[in-house]
């Protein structure tokens, strides 16, 4: 599955947010990794997250409080 933001398009290695993440974690995790496993927004069911840039230009978009849910992107 093709892992990419919603917003720019680019996939976690082509962020360095998720370049710079990656190093505190086990030598054997990507960028990639990373965001399946620690990124908020990211959907299991179609590989779409948001970047933090891109989450912010959204309005940082939220479930309702109270809902149980966190917003992951569409």
């Amino acid at each position: 599955m093709d892992v990419r933001c919603i917003g720019c398009g680019k996939k976690p290695e082509e962020l360095g947010e998720y370049s710079r993440a990656v190093l505190d974690y086990p030598p054997s995790w990507t960028p990639t990794d990373y965001v399946r496993r620690q990124e908020g927004t990211y959907n299991q069911a179609n590989g779409h997250f948001a970047c933090d840039l891109c989450y912010i230009s959204m309005g940082m978009p939220a479930e309702p409080a109270g809902s149980g849910r966190r917003w992951v992107a569409p």
